[in-house]
């Protein structure tokens, strides 16, 4: 393909894929969260406007994510594999102008997401007071809902107007440290003050969803694949254990009832202790009968013949879980190693300008770019792992404050408000998933396949340079030859290696997801710092869970993590 081919290639037909791709991904999302929402509801007991407004939700929150590896190609594909700037990229004003959609693009999906959480989904959650509200009823709480979703607004303009007075750090200054380490950045350093309120509301709400990831992501990361590795109970078998236990309990009901009829003629009453304990049979009693119709409508579906046969999936499934969970705890954990070791330190929110080891990750993420759009898909496999982990996560520990379950988040009987709560903390963790995305895959977010040609005398590579998602193949080959002579009279020899923050000026360009990230740990140093911190509480506790996990002895209750049941679908 000429060059002339490609320059006209390019903002045409590469604009018309990239957006059929995300509008794919878009229509892929509802579906996934469709699934999601009704597995979690059931067919019969959802209620339209909740089901509705939670499935809408999630796929608004999920449109940040599906950007990221849209941002990535594009900048990946300005740049050739000799690190020379294609055609059609090599005017600075034509890169600007593909960086200002994309971050146009990102600030409205986050509005969008922000919209959705703070207005939608409060007007929805107290609209439906109760689960069984006639229209009457429901008509009486829609005042009340808009006070609601009025005092949700206010919480969010406060967080905006906060974050107009809180002071943020300067340009750098000529000559100063800060200025040496960020000389290629500070133009995308300069923002608004509308930017700032909104960046640092922002931070305030990921700073949530990033704690909610390390409660229930970490712990559905290990609990899931492993129950799913050891089994779950056989309907027929806990049929007979509820029947059983059925049994026992009217046969004490009836010895407590007769006590009552040898009862004296003057006592009309049963002692304190014996009416008590008849109150608690009764109601075990009920929840025992309801359990007992669940499970006889799960022999009787018709995937219940295939149980024996989806068995060796589920330990497939769960085997694959924890090798995936295994690859984002040791990812991540050389992350923070490296930033620990090699980041600019607490004071610029541990921003790392050289990536000097690539985790696995990130390494394999690289790999596969070649060929667009694998990376995509493995990034939208890692976002639906740490997604079917939280469900998990909820599911088990269900939604409240510390140590007070207020909400539960069971299969196929989640109610309305619950489904909504559920829905919130779900969104919530989706706007922090990018933040995350950013350290587990360094390198591939923040300058995708990008390289720079600089003097072999003064760089080293810290790992083979790799090809650009849709290489040249006129150089390709050529991409890493050293080449001799004289380069503006300082080189004799060149070599073309990965970009980072220490290429020389407009040799390189960031994603717009990075230059967001660096405007935050930058301008408000602390949000950088504490989610560091927190992302170090994320590994241990995969570890301690890891370790309850493998020790717990195994449940005979229903499963509590995500596509347990096969035959109850």
């Amino acid at each position: 393909m000429s060059h002339d081919g490609q320059a006209s290639f390019v903002p045409q037909n590469i604009g018309i894929l990239l957006t059929l791709v995300f509008f794919i991904y878009v229509l892929l999302s509802a579906m996934f969260f469709t699934f999601l929402v009704r597995y979690i509801t059931g067919k019969l007991s959802a209620e339209r406007v909740p089901t509705v407004v939670s499935i809408v939700a999630l796929t608004v929150a999920s449109l940040p994510t599906g950007l990221i590896p849209i941002d990535v190609f594009v900048v990946g594909y300005m740049k050739n594999s000799s690190g020379q700037f294609q055609p059609w990229a090599s005017d600075m004003r034509d890169r600007h102008d593909f960086s200002t959609t994309l971050l146009s693009a990102y600030y409205a999906s986050y509005i969008a997401t922000l919209f959705i959480t703070f207005v939608i989904i409060p007007l929805a959650f107290f609209f439906h007071k109760t689960e069984t509200a006639s229209s009457g009823r429901s008509r009486q709480n829609v005042l009340p809902a808009l006070c609601y979703t009025g005092l949700s607004l206010v919480i969010l303009v406060v967080l905006l107007a906060i974050g107009g007075v809180v002071p943020t750090r300067d340009l750098p200054t000529p000559n100063s440290t800060l200025e040496d380490q960020f000389r290629n950045m500070v133009e995308d350093l300069k923002t608004s003050e509308l930017e700032d309120m909104f960046s640092f509301a922002l931070s305030i709400i990921r700073i949530v969803g990033i704690t909610l990831i390390t409660a229930y992501v970490g712990v559905g990361m290990v609990l899931g694949p492993i129950t799913h590795i050891r089994g779950y109970p056989d309907p027929r078998t806990e049929l007979a254990c509820v029947r059983n236990r059925r049994i026992g309990i009217e046969r004490e009901i009836s010895d407590i009832q007769q006590t009552r009829v040898r009862m004296s003629p003057g006592v009309h009453q049963l002692p304190r202790s014996e009416a008590i304990r008849l109150l608690s049979l009764e109601h075990e009693d009920l929840d025992l009968r309801e359990r007992e119709e669940q499970l006889k409508e799960t022999i009787k579906h018709w995937l219940s013949p295939f149980v024996m046969v989806c068995r060796p999936t589920q330990i497939c499934a769960g085997i694959v879980g924890l090798l995936v969970g295994l690859l984002i705890f040791v990812s991540l954990f050389m992350t923070n190693i490296l930033r620990a070791m090699y980041s600019f330190g607490e004071s610029v929110g541990y921003l790392m300008p050289t990536v000097e080891v690539l985790n696995p990750l990130d390494r394999f993420a690289l790999f596969i770019q070649r060929v667009f759009p694998l990376d995509f898909i493995v990034l939208i496999f890692l976002v639906t792992f740490m997604i079917l982990a939280a469900t998990s996560g909820f599911q088990k520990m269900g939604i409240g404050i510390p140590w007070i379950k207020t909400y539960n988040i069971s299969p196929w009987k989640t109610k309305s408000r619950s489904l909504l709560v559920f829905t919130a903390n779900l969104v919530l963790i989706l706007l922090a998933v990018d933040v995350l995305l950013l350290a587990l895959l360094p390198q591939y977010t923040t300058y995708s396949s990008q390289h720079y040609v600089a003097c072999a005398e003064n760089k080293s590579l810290a790992y083979p340079p790799l090809p650009t998602p849709l290489p040249d193949s006129a150089i390709q080959g050529e991409a890493l030859v050293l080449s001799r002579g004289t380069r503006d009279g300082e080189c004799s020899e060149t070599v073309v290696i990965p970009c980072d923050w220490t290429a020389p000026e407009d040799q390189c360009v960031m994603t717009r997801i990075a230059v967001l990230w660096a405007r935050v740990c930058y301008k408000t140093w602390y949000f950088g710092a504490i989610f560091y911190c927190i992302t170090w509480i994320f590994l241990i506790v995969i570890i301690l869970e890891g370790c309850v996990a493998t020790f717990r002895p195994q449940h005979t209750s229903s499963s509590v993590t995500i596509l347990p049941d096969l035959e109850s679908s």
